[in-house]
C-alpha cells in the first residue's frame, strides 16, 4: 500500500489536470465543486489516477467500468482511499455512497437530517405507487447505508443502520438457517433453466425439499410475516426509549476494512454530524456487549418461533391447499446467469 503523501500527491497531480483553477478557489467552493462535480471531470480524474497508481491507460467509461470489474479488493482500497479526500467531507472525509437526487451531502447537517430527508420522499412515493398507502411514522430508517470515510486516519468502508433495522438483517439470516435445519431443501435446475428467450436466457430453479415443498412454503410465510411485526415492534421500542446511543463493529478483513454502525434510534442520528462523523459518534458511542446481548436475544426469539411454527404445521396444515401465487417468468441478461448455470 502507498503512503498517504504519495497518494495525496497522486491526486493532486490529477486535479491539475483536470481543474488547475481549483487550487485558487476558497475552500467553499473547492467543496462546492468536489460534492457537485461534472460526470466528465470525475472521469477524467479516474482515468488520471489510474495511469498513476495502476499504470493502466483507458478513454472510456466502458473501459473503466472493466477494469473496475477485473479488480480485487486491495487495488480498490488503493484507488478508494486516494480518492476519498476529494469525494468526502469534514473531519473524516466522510462520503455517503447513496443517491442524492438533485441534493448533495452539503445540503444536510446530521444524519437526521438526510434520513428524515430520505423517509418523506420515499413515503410520498409509496403514496403515488400504492392505492390507499396510510404511511409510516419516521422513527430512524436507514438500513444498510453505505459510507466511506477515514477514521484515524485509515480508510473504511462503513455501513450504517438503525437498531431495528440491524437486528432485522440479524433475525433473517438466523430464521434461514433455521428453516433451513427443519426442512432441508436446495434449490435445484427447473426444465427451462438456462434456455435461451430473447436477448437473455430464462432463469427457472426449483425448490427441492423432499416432499414437503408446500410444508416449506408454510413456514417461510409464515416467517416473513413473523419479519415484518417484530420489525415494527423493535422500531416502536427502540424510538420509545430514545437511548441515544451507536454501536460500533469492526468487520475488517485483509484489504477490505469495514466498520459497522449501528444507531439505536432518531435521537442518535440527531446527535452525528456529517462534518464531525466519528468526533460526535464517539461522544455517544454504546457497549458493544449491549448490541450482542441483543442481537442473541433475537436469534432465540426466531428459533424458539420457527419450531413452534414447523411442529404446528406438521400436525394441522393441509399440503393439498395450495395458496394461488402469481406465476412469473425470469429472464437474465446475456452474462448474467453465468455464475448461476
Amino acid at each position: 500500500m502507498l503512503s498517504h503523501g504519495v497518494k495525496q500527491a497522486a491526486l493532486k497531480r490529477a486535479l491539475m489536470r483536470v481543474k488547475p483553477e481549483y487550487f485558487s478557489w476558497t475552500m467553499e467552493a473547492q467543496e462546492q465543486y468536489r460534492v457537485a462535480m461534472p460526470d466528465a471531470d470525475m472521469f477524467r480524474i479516474r482515468q488520471a489516477l489510474l495511469k498513476t497508481l495502476f499504470s493502466i491507460s483507458i478513454k472510456t467509461e466502458e473501459e473503466l467500468n472493466k477494469v473496475f470489474d477485473a479488480f480485487h479488493d486491495e487495488q480498490y482500497l488503493l484507488f478508494n482511499s486516494t480518492l476519498l479526500p476529494l469525494t468526502g467531507i469534514g473531519d473524516d472525509h466522510f462520503f455517503l455512497n447513496e443517491h442524492l437526487g438533485d441534493k448533495t451531502l452539503l445540503d444536510f447537517e446530521t444524519l437526521y437530517d438526510y434520513d428524515f430527508d430520505d423517509h418523506c420522499f420515499q413515503e410520498q412515493a409509496r403514496k403515488k405507487d400504492v392505492t390507499g398507502y396510510e404511511g409510516q411514522p419516521y422513527r430512524g430508517t436507514p438500513y444498510q447505508h453505505w459510507a466511506r470515510l477515514f477514521i484515524d486516519g485509515a480508510f473504511y468502508y462503513a455501513t450504517l443502520s438503525c437498531m431495528a433495522g440491524y437486528l432485522l438483517n440479524i433475525i433473517d439470516d438466523a430464521g434461514s438457517d433455521k428453516i433451513s435445519e427443519l426442512i432441508p431443501h436446495e434449490y435445484v435446475d427447473g426444465p427451462d433453466h438456462g434456455k435461451r428467450e430473447g436477448k437473455g436466457f430464462l432463469y427457472d430453479k426449483r425448490i427441492d425439499a423432499g416432499g414437503l415443498e408446500t410444508h416449506l412454503e408454510e413456514l417461510q410465510d409464515r416467517f416473513h410475516r413473523f419479519m415484518t411485526e417484530r420489525y415494527n415492534e423493535l422500531a416502536e421500542d427502540f424510538d420509545r426509549k430514545a437511548q441515544r446511543r451507536v454501536y460500533l463493529i469492526d468487520k475488517s478483513k485483509d484489504h477490505d476494512p469495514q466498520m459497522d454502525f449501528t444507531f439505536s434510534d432518531k435521537t442518535a442520528l440527531q446527535a452525528v454530524r456529517f462534518r464531525h462523523f466519528m468526533k460526535d459518534c464517539r461522544r455517544i458511542i454504546g457497549d458493544s456487549q449491549e448490541l450482542e446481548t441483543l442481537m442473541e436475544r433475537e436469534r432465540q426469539t426466531v428459533s424458539v418461533y420457527l419450531e413452534r411454527m414447523h411442529q404446528d404445521i406438521l400436525r394441522n396444515f393441509d399440503p393439498r391447499v395450495r395458496k394461488f401465487r402469481k406465476k412469473r417468468k425470469v429472464i437474465l441478461a446475456d452474462g448474467a446467469l453465468k455464475d448461476l448455470l
